[in-house]
């Protein structure tokens, strides 16, 4: 039947959509033995793997596609270091990883130890062992080059040329912006043994302003001379969106409820005392916002409320807010998911018309009434408040962006990869 089916605007690409675990991975199997977890592509961090042996199997069972997150960069950063990535089989326990640890003939073999560690593990994907680079002249930037090469070279030695290889660029939103920065960064990674670019930029996120989201797509877009897929790291929400929406990037990646903004200004300093979990927080996809528990039952019991911004989707929540709350990350898995999903069924040329005049659209009309509900919080009515005057913003930023790029040019989609079916990775030109 699909046969006969006739695209008028051609057929739409498939958007990729990949979600970072973390450390809340027993979460993550009770949502994949529910069926609550609809993400195909899944990033394992290397310095919590060892404890996810049961779900990393599981996703595996699934047919999930698994890619390894090296954080080789974090192991390189003595804040970082000192953290959660010192877990990673590969970290130097004596500290921090530097240059000599990548360099020739080295007693310190990182690049063997993952790749042994991906074929072990049966990882379909791993990330090329990279750093986060404060401008284009750092020093790893063409240790990161080699490294990414010499990895390529152990996984065929092992026999495994069917793992593939991302390449994660993490650089600060000044350098991104930087014409020169970004010709030097497109130059060093043009002709590596790569599928995807993976872009992790430091100060950019979920709640990224009108003119940072602007600006951040025009960078972006320029990675497509590099003529392979793009991969937006560390971004959620209408910032993710509208990066997919207007073809600077095929796909998106964050972390459920956490890793929608990334951030490295700290990376380098001594890691602070004290800390623990992250806070439980509601995603509400009409303000673009994740409101932390508090917030949302104050917001509930005001009038009007619960019926504004209560899940009201039944496949996802059958009892609105009460199931919610239950289960909030399944809830933002589903949602998410859902967001994409609807993009990736719109034909390429008619995404950006789409996402203006029902995403953003949407989102707008649920803010604006949002502002006007009344509550005794101060500090939530100016959530709202501001919520709705960012996304009054962007709408009128980015009608004017439309009006400016027209029908440019557009990222690849990320093509799904296996162990079992290297061929099918291989990127082709929409």
């Amino acid at each position: 039947m699909t046969d006969n089916v006739v695209f008028l605007h051609g057929q739409p690409s498939k958007l990729g959509h990949f979600v970072r675990i973390g450390s809340g991975h027993r979460q993550f199997e009770t949502l994949l033995g529910a069926g609550r977890m609809p993400i195909q592509s899944v990033v394992i961090e290397a310095a919590t793997a060892s404890k996810q042996k049961e779900l990393v199997t599981s996703l595996k069972e699934a047919g999930r596609e698994l890619i390894l997150d090296t954080n080789v960069a974090e192991l390189s950063c003595l804040g970082k270091f000192e953290g959660q990535a010192k877990a990673a089989p590969w970290a130097d326990p004596d500290g921090p990883l530097t240059p000599d640890h990548f360099s020739r003939g080295p007693n310190y073999d990182v690049i063997g130890k993952i790749a042994r560690f991906a074929i072990e593990r049966h990882f379909d994907v791993v990330h090329a062992p990279t750093h986060m680079l404060a401008n284009s002249t750092s020093q790893w930037l063409r240790i990161d080059r080699d490294a990414c090469i010499a990895l390529r070279r152990a996984l065929d030695s092992e026999g495994r040329n069917d793992i593939g290889i991302d390449y994660p660029l993490m650089t600060t939103v000044a350098a991104l912006r930087d014409p020169i920065q970004r010709r030097t960064f497109m130059e060093t990674i043009k002709d590596l043994p790569i599928d995807n670019i993976w872009l992790r930029i430091s100060g950019f996120g979920a709640e990224a302003t009108a003119m940072g989201i602007r600006r951040y797509i025009a960078a972006v877009a320029e990675f497509l001379r590099l003529d392979r897929p793009i991969i937006v790291d560390g971004v959620g929400g209408i910032a993710a969106l509208a990066t997919v929406a207007f073809g600077a990037a095929g796909g998106i990646s964050h972390g459920v409820a956490e890793k929608e903004r990334f951030d490295a200004s700290d990376w380098d300093n001594p890691r602070s005392s004290g800390g623990g979990g992250s806070e439980k927080r509601v995603l509400i996809p009409g303000l673009d916002r994740l409101l932390n528990m508090t917030q949302m039952e104050t917001l509930m019991a005001a009038p009007g409320g619960r019926r504004l911004c209560s899940c009201n989707d039944r496949s996802c929540c059958p009892h609105g807010w009460d199931d919610t709350q239950r289960d909030p990350k399944g809830h933002y898995l589903i949602q998410r998911s859902k967001q994409m999903q609807a993009l990736s069924s719109i034909p390429d040329a008619r995404r950006i018309e789409h996402f203006l005049d029902q995403d953003l659209a949407n989102a707008n009309r649920t803010a604006r009434k949002a502002a006007r509900i009344r509550t005794n919080d101060e500090a939530l009515r100016e959530v709202l408040v501001r919520s709705s005057e960012r996304l009054e913003r962007i709408s009128a930023v980015l009608a004017e962006l439309q009006n400016t790029v027209g029908d440019g040019p557009r990222s690849f989609s990320p093509q799904r990869r296996s162990a079992s079916g290297r061929g099918a990775a291989r990127n082709n030109r929409r």
